[in-house]
């Protein structure tokens, strides 16, 4: 025996396993599959117990080697606990001749008859050694390795010269429904000597009547016709024979193994048990894998070869990707169950859309499905489009949710934008990412604009992946100016980002990406640190100490290890809290209780909050009382121009007034004027930012800014 496992322990146990029968004895172990070839080689093992997960060279990756280069019996281990049949099945279909978890095998509660069976598999899988030159006939045969492995259980335990049975052989049979019998060639009859076991009742024949009769007496003729030849096989080649049958909706598998007395052939031993079970299981698992257990629609499997034989029959197709708008966050945020009804639901919707139009509908990933639709034209391809976008705006409900979903839709065509099956997928998948990109709830049909947006985009996620360990980010400051004592009361950090490769990237492209890639966090942790060293260096340097506000996304806002995130970053740098603020959107607070929960932590560590970009999202005003913030930021799409639009004066002299009122200080952003900062003083506006007093400058300028405001006064009133 060769034990392969990453694990010393789990190396010992499966040794100590072995040590409780005398058959076996351990010659050796290894860490790693690269550490098991080498050691086959060496030791010769009979049989390999193998794991599936391990470091340099994992389990499937050697047993494929194995198979290749140094065929020896493999029983694969597992600690797995989903996608585990999967992994079997993969497992079996490279040459593994068997499959264990090993937290059934190795359960708290010792299990005497797992590990005596554990035992007894491993035992014929070394009797298989002998077999595996003769794989095409022994092994993967309509994928029924561990039938044929049972069969030849039963066969070994037979006495050596296989002239009677054990009474344990017996009983499994007549457990496995099983039939054994005995026949020899006679007259050119195959003439039956013995029959025993359960199967001939369901068979109606009597054991009695069958003893002494031939094959062509006992069975109909057409299963006599197809059994003969087998029968002859087995007596002429000398060589174990298996074939596979069907009598009255049961399936049975036959193994024929001949025996030679003094160097001559004298009979056939035959065992054939009832594998209908097996069978339906194979069908089951076969279903499987091309089907999504989930919603039932058809997997990834079929996808490219229904691309392919369209194109073989040179029609007109297009290729669909859905992908579903903010399923993640509901999967989050509503819990799996119900992410999972969503997809169902979703997935029902869709295919009943199929009733219209030639479509194959097909599950390629947690929330992405493609449809495979055959039009005639452009007009027939958009509706069919709309009406997925319909279908899926309908609201579910689910329990006491009603929850509304949008899809982001990418269009390929066959045949202008490609021939190629994978391409046509790839090109949907990127005008879909477009669609998303855009807001999403749109399609969008692919071109080469499309292609280069998206090109770029991958660029950036792979440059972005690689900034922060090459230091290619650097954070600018721009000063907010209190309009009522003329002085700079805070900095507002903002990131930018010098990529040798890309050049300069705004951070409305990478922010994003950064977003959805989860590189925000430790970005965000960068600039968290980087902009509070900062402040502290100024105030060490006898600057006036105000306030440094950093942007929070999203992701950040719920990170629950946040807090701790900061509390640590304080403590490193030595600021003192109540001169850092978080700038947090309004969309961020849709979920008002935990929005109050973290918000209010963050006051009680002394941290100032901020609204940014306030006016532009969603945020309930019976809720903004409620919220420990202490300035509202006007967002510059409303301060601009204020001066000649009077719907934006109306709107910032309310945002303002309604500040007021809860005691809040507003700060308003983008002010670029003399004359709309004369408005802004009208309205009694606090605090404003723009480019009127200084663009976002980077360190080393600041204390120049300092120094420009010293005066207690601003130039430009």
């Amino acid at each position: 025996m060769l034990i392969v496992d990453d694990s010393n322990e789990m190396r010992n146990r499966i040794a100590n396993l072995f040590e409780q029968d005398e058959h076996f004895s351990v010659v050796g172990f290894a860490v790693n599959g690269a550490n098991a070839l080498d050691k086959i080689v060496e030791l010769q093992p009979d049989l390999v117990t193998l794991d599936v997960e391990m470091p340099e060279l994992d389990g499937l990756a050697a047993l494929r080697q194995i198979m290749t280069f140094h065929p020896v019996p493999v029983i694969m281990l597992s600690s797995c606990t989903e996608e585990c049949s999967n992994v079997a099945l993969h497992a079996l279909e490279l040459g593994a001749l068997d499959f264990f978890q090993k937290e059934t095998l190795f359960q708290r509660t010792q299990n005497a008859l797992l590990e005596e069976e554990f035992l007894l598999r491993c035992k014929t899988a070394m009797r298989k050694k002998l077999f595996l030159r003769n794989e095409t006939s022994m092994l993967g045969k309509e994928q029924s390795i561990k039938i044929h492995l049972e069969m030849l259980t039963f066969l070994l335990k037979m006495e050596e010269d296989m002239l009677h049975f054990h009474a344990e052989l017996q009983d499994q049979i007549k457990q496995q429904n099983g039939l054994l019998v005995k026949f020899h060639l006679e007259d050119n009859k195959f003439i039956y000597t013995t029959w025993q076991g359960s199967l001939f009742n369901r068979l109606g024949i009597k054991e009695n009547n069958a003893v002494g009769k031939d094959l062509f007496t006992i069975f109909p003729k057409d299963k006599a016709d197809f059994m003969a030849p087998y029968y002859q096989a087995a007596w002429d080649n000398e060589e174990v024979i298996d074939f596979e049958t069907e009598w009255h909706g049961y399936y049975y598998l036959t193994v024929l193994r001949p025996i030679k007395r003094d160097g001559v052939m004298t009979e056939v031993i035959s065992l054939t048990v009832d594998i209908t079970e097996s069978r339906s299981m194979e069908e089951r698992i076969r279903y499987l894998i091309h089907h999504d257990p989930l919603t039932g629609l058809p997997n990834r499997h079929g996808l490219s070869k229904w691309i392919e034989d369209a194109i073989a029959q040179q029609e007109r197709f297009a290729v669909v990707f859905v992908n579903l708008d903010h399923f993640k966050l509901a999967n989050e945020t509503l819990g799996h169950d119900t992410g999972d009804r969503i997809l169902q639901v979703m997935a029902r919707r869709l295919k009943n859309s199929t009733l219209i139009k030639d479509v194959s509908v097909f599950r390629v990933g947690s929330d992405e499905f493609i449809g495979l639709v055959k039009h005639h034209s452009l007009e027939e391809l958009e509706g069919f489009a709309h009406t997925i976008v319909q279908t899926i705006n309908q609201p579910i409900r689910i329990q006491d949710h009603e929850i509304y979903m949008s899809p982001s839709i990418g269009i390929s065509q066959y045949p202008q934008d490609d021939i190629d099956p994978d391409n046509l997928i790839r090109f949907a998948d990127i005008a879909m990412e477009y669609a998303k990109e855009l807001g999403g709830n749109q399609v969008q049909y692919f071109n080469s604009q499309i292609y280069a947006k998206i090109e770029r985009r991958i660029k950036i996620e792979k440059h972005l992946r690689k900034a922060l360990e090459k230091n290619e980010f650097i954070l600018v400051y721009q000063p907010q100016v209190n309009l009522l004592v003329n002085q700079i009361v805070g900095f507002e950090s903002l990131i930018r980002w010098e990529s040798p490769e890309l050049g300069r990237v705004s951070p409305l492209e990478f922010i994003p990406i950064a977003e959805e890639t989860g590189l925000i966090y430790p970005i965000g942790k960068w600039v968290l640190n980087e902009a509070c060293s900062q402040n502290k260096s100024w105030q060490e340097l006898g600057f006036p100490k105000v306030s440094m506000a950093v942007n929070l996304s999203s992701k950040q806002f719920y990170d629950q290890s946040l807090k701790e995130q900061i509390n640590s970053i304080l403590q490193e740098t030595g600021l003192e809290p109540q001169y850092l603020e978080l700038e947090i959107t309004e969309s961020m607070t849709m979920d008002v209780q935990v929005a109050l929960t973290t918000l209010n932590s963050f006051r009680n560590m002394g941290l100032k909050i901020a609204m940014d970009d306030f006016g532009t999202g969603y945020s309930s005003l019976s809720y903004l009382k409620e919220f420990p913030i202490h300035h509202l930021k006007i967002d510059q799409s409303f301060v601009k121009d204020i001066s000649v639009n009077p719907t934006n004066a109306a709107i910032v002299n309310t945002i303002i007034a309604l500040a007021r009122n809860l005691k809040l200080v507003v700060i308003a952003e983008g002010v670029e004027n003399e004359d709309d900062l004369k408005i802004l003083q009208e309205f009694n506006c606090d605090t404003v930012q723009g480019y009127l007093f200084s663009r976002p400058v980077e360190a080393s300028e600041v204390p120049e800014i300092f120094d420009r405001f010293a005066c207690n006064r601003i130039a430009h009133t």
